[in-house]
C-alpha cells in the first residue's frame, strides 16, 4: 500500500512539473493488465504494433479487463530518475481517463522462439511459447511478481507473472508440466536491462496446461522428452541446508536441490530423486528436485580419511588449489574455531582454521550443534569434501574456485576434542581495558577528591578569616569606644558643664547671650547623646547577628524601655552587606527614639520587605506627631531627621514621612542593595 502511495505521488509530481506534459488520446484494446503500483495498462492500437504500455493513474481505478476496447486520454513526458524512479521507459503514457467502450476476443498470437524473444523488432510483439516448466522462483526485489522458467525446444524461456493473477503457490503446482504460456516480449528494465528479455503473461489467460505433471518419479511419465524430469537412484553421502549428496550405483556423486527443504533424508539412506538436470563445474546437478526414501536399508557411513589441509588446498602463486580426487569424498580434518558463535548461529557455517589456511564446515542441517562451539575450540570434523566455484563463468576457460566446504553427515561427526583455554586473547584484552579503566576511575576519584579537599580547606579558611576579620572589628570598635568615652565624651560634658555654669551665673537668658547659650547647651546636649549612641554601636554586636529581627529587638531594646515593639522584617540577612545593615539599624534607631523622646508614642511597629534590589522598610508609631512644616531642626540643635535623610541619600534611597500632629508618625525609608557610598560608620 506504501508503494503505491509513493508511486502515484511520484507520478503526479511528474506531471506537475512538466507541465502535465504533451496530451495524448488513443483507442485499443486491453492486452494485459499489470497489478504493480501504479496499474499497468498494455494496450493494442492498429498504428503502433507493439502497443501502448500507459500507466494508470486515475482515481478511483475503471473496471477493466483484457480483451476490453477502451479509450485513453492523458499525457506523454520523459520522468526523471529523481522525479519517478518506477518508470523505466524514455517516455512513458500516463491516463488521467479511461473509458470502456465494449469488449471483444484477445488476437491471436504467434509462436516465438528464444531467438525471436531477443530481437529487437519483436519488442511488444503477442507471441506464445510451448515448453516444460523447470523452475518456478519469486522476484527478488518486487514480491508482486513470480518467475517461471519454460524449458522448450529452442532454450530457456523466462516469464513473468503477477502474483494477483499467479499466485506463487499455484505456479509451483505447474512444475514438470507442459504448457502453453501468452503474453508479450517485454525489456527488463534499469539494472536488470542486460539480462535480457521475457515474456510477460496477460491475464489469467497466459497459462495454458496441455500436458499435467503427473507422478515424478513415474518411469515413462512423459515418453523420452529429455527435458522433464531425470530419475537417479543412490545412497545418502552427505547433505548441506540446501543440498543432497548421492553416490549412484556408478559411483558418481551427484547434487541434488530438493524443491522441498522441510523433511530431508539423513546420511545413509536410499533415495529416488527426480530433478532437471543441469551440468555443473563438478558433474551433473538436479534442481527442483522431488525426493523419495527407498525402503532400503540403511547402509553405514563410508570411513573417512584423516587429510591435512595441505593437501586439501595446495598453494598455486597467489591462488589456492583443490585436490580433485577428494571431491566427494569423506574426510577428517582438525582446526580451531576462527568465527564467533553468534555468526555460527545466523550462518551456520564454522570458520575452521587449519595451519593458516580457512575451511568452511557447514552444520546447518544439524541441530543443536553450535551450542558446544566456542571461539577458539579445537574440532575434529569429518564430513564430505564440496569445492565451491564462481556461478559466473562467462569471461573464464575454469570456474574460479572459491573455496572448500566440508558437510558432516551427522551430528557425531563434529567432535570437541579442546575447549579454548579461559585465558585467551580476547580475555586478556578485556582485563587490560578493566585495569585501565579502573586505573583512570582510581585518577579520577583521586583528583576529585583533591579537589573537594581543596575547596573544603578553602572554605575553612574563609570561615576561619571571616571569624578573625569579625573579633578584630569587635576589638576596634570596642577601642574606639573607649577612646571617644575618654576623650571627646569628657570635653563635651566639660563643656556642658561650663555653659551651664555660664547660664547659673546670673545671665539673663533673654538677652541675645543667653539665647545662643541656650541654643548651643541645646546642641551639645544633642551631640551628646549622638556620641553615646556612636559608642554603644561601637560596642554592641547588633551588626553581627543573622537574624535582622533580632538584630533590631536588640538595638532598640536600651532606647524604648518596656514601650510594646512589634516587628515584621521579611529581609534574608544574606542579602545585605555589612555597611547596609549598619545604615539600617542606624535609621530604624533613630526613629524609634525620636517616636520615644519627641512623639510620647506607647507602640511601635517596624516593617521591612525587600524586592528586587531594593529594600524597603517602615518605623510606624501612635504618638504625637508632629507639623513637618513647623518641624525643629539642625538650626535648633536637632540632627535626627537631618542624619537620617543624608544616610538615605548616599545610598540613593528615598525618604516618606507622614505624620499630623494628634495622629501619629510613619516614616518610610528605600535603600538599594549594592550602593555602597560612604561607610555608614
Amino acid at each position: 500500500m506504501k508503494t503505491s502511495f509513493f508511486a502515484v505521488l511520484a507520478a503526479l509530481a511528474c506531471a506537475t512539473l512538466h507541465g502535465a506534459g504533451t496530451p495524448f488520446e488513443l483507442t485499443g484494446q486491453i492486452m494485459m493488465i499489470a497489478d504493480t503500483s501504479p496499474r499497468r495498462l498494455h494496450v493494442m492500437t492498429p498504428d503502433i504494433p507493439c502497443g501502448h504500455s500507459i500507466w494508470d493513474l486515475t482515481e478511483p481505478k475503471v473496471m477493466c479487463s483484457s480483451g476490453d476496447i477502451i479509450k485513453v486520454k492523458g499525457f506523454q513526458d520523459k520522468p526523471t530518475g529523481a522525479v519517478l524512479r518506477e518508470v523505466p521507459y524514455p517516455v512513458a503514457d500516463y491516463a488521467t481517463n479511461i473509458t470502456v467502450l465494449s469488449s471483444a476476443e484477445l488476437p491471436e498470437t504467434v509462436h516465438a522462439t528464444v531467438q525471436d524473444i531477443e530481437r529487437l523488432e519483436k519488442l511488444g510483439r503477442f507471441v506464445h511459447a510451448d515448453g516444460i516448466v523447470v523452475s518456478v522462483v519469486r522476484d527478488a526485489t518486487n514480491a508482486t511478481w513470480n518467475w517461471l522458467i519454460l524449458q522448450t525446444d529452442t532454450g530457456a524461456v523466462r516469464a513473468a507473472a503477477t502474483e494477483h493473477d499467479y499466485p506463487y503457490a499455484e505456479l509451483r503446482k505447474l512444475l514438470d508440466a507442459e504448457v502453453r504460456i501468452k503474453g508479450i516480449i517485454h525489456e527488463f528494465n534499469a539494472w536488470r536491462r542486460f539480462l535480457g528479455r521475457h515474456i510477460i503473461l496477460y491475464g489469467k489467460n497466459g497459462i495454458t496446461v496441455t500436458k499435467a505433471a503427473g507422478d515424478p518419479f513415474a518411469e515413462s511419465g512423459h515418453g523420452a522428452r529429455t527435458s522433464h524430469r531425470k530419475l537417479v537412484s543412490g545412497t545418502v553421502v552427505g547433505l548441506s541446508s540446501r543440498r543432497i549428496y548421492i553416490r549412484d550405483a556408478a559411483n558418481a556423486l551427484i547434487s541434488v536441490s530438493p524443491s522441498d527443504l522441510k523433511d530431508m533424508p539423513a546420511a545413509g539412506e536410499s533415495v529416488t530423486v527426480a530433478g532437471f538436470a543441469k551440468n555443473g563445474p563438478l558433474g551433473i546437478q538436479l534442481t527442483e528436485a522431488a525426493v523419495r526414501r527407498d525402503d532400503k536399508p540403511r547402509s553405514a557411513l563410508e570411513h573417512a580419511e584423516d587429510v591435512d589441509v595441505e593437501r586439501l588446498l595446495a598453494a598455486c602463486r597467489d591462488n589456492d588449489i583443490v585436490d580433485a580426487s577428494l571431491y566427494g569424498k569423506p574426510v577428517r580434518i582438525q582446526g580451531r574455531v576462527a568465527n564467533s558463535t553468534e555468526d555460527i548461529v545466523l550462518s551456520g557455517r564454522i570458520m575452521l582454521e587449519c595451519n593458516r589456511k580457512n575451511v568452511l564446515v557447514d552444520i546447518a542441517h544439524l541441530p543443536n550443534v553450535h551450542d558446544a562451539l566456542e571461539t577458539g575450540s579445537l574440532l575434529e570434523v569429518c564430513g564430505i569434501c564440496i569445492p565451491q566455484f564462481d556461478a559466473d563463468v562467462t569471461n573464464m576457460v575454469f570456474p574460479e574456485f572459491k573455496g572448500l566446504v566440508v558437510v558432516p553427515r551427522a551430528t557425531d561427526d563434529v567432535r570437541v576434542l579442546r575447549t579454548p583455554p579461559w585465558w585467551t586473547p580476547a580475555r586478556l584484552a578485556a582485563v587490560i581495558v578493566a585495569l585501565v579503566l579502573m586505573l583512570v576511575a582510581i585518577l579520577v576519584w583521586n583528583r576529585m577528591l583533591t579537589v573537594l579537599s581543596e575547596r573544603r580547606g578553602r572554605a575553612l579558611c574563609d570561615e576561619q578569616m571571616a571569624s578573625a576579620i569579625s573579633e578584630l572589628k569587635v576589638e576596634e570598635r570596642t577601642r574606639l569606644a573607649v577612646e571617644l568615652h575618654d576623650s571627646i565624651s569628657q570635653v563635651l560634658t566639660g563643656i556642658a558643664l561650663q555653659i551651664d555654669a555660664a547660664i547659673g551665673s546670673g545671665m539673663d537668658e533673654s538677652s541675645k547671650a543667653g539665647r545662643f547659650l541656650a541654643t548651643a547647651r541645646s546642641m551639645l546636649a544633642s551631640c551628646r547623646h549622638e556620641l553615646r549612641c556612636c559608642i554603644w554601636d561601637l560596642r554592641a554586636r547588633t551588626f553581627e547577628e543573622n537574624d535582622l529581627p533580632e538584630a533590631i529587638q536588640r538595638t532598640l531594646a536600651p532606647h524604648i524601655g518596656d514601650i510594646p515593639l512589634r516587628i515584621r522584617f521579611n529581609i534574608p540577612r544574606s542579602m545585605l552587606s555589612e555597611s547596609l545593615a549598619h545604615d539600617m539599624l542606624r535609621i530604624i534607631r533613630e526613629l524609634a527614639v525620636n517616636s520615644v523622646r519627641h512623639g510620647k508614642a506607647t507602640q511601635i511597629k517596624v516593617f521591612g520587605e525587600c524586592r528586587g534590589n531594593i529594600v524597603r522598610f517602615c518605623v510606624k508609631d501612635n504618638g504625637c506627631g508632629f507639623d513637618q512644616s513647623a518641624s525643629p531642626g539642625p538650626a535648633q540643635g536637632h540632627f535626627g531627621l537631618s542624619g537620617i535623610r543624608e544616610r538615605v541619600s548616599r545610598r540613593n534611597g528615598e525618604l516618606s514621612v507622614e505624620s499630623r500632629v494628634g495622629e501619629g508618625t510613619s516614616v518610610t525609608a528605600s535603600l538599594m542593595i549594592g550602593e555602597e557610598e560612604g561607610d555608614g560608620q
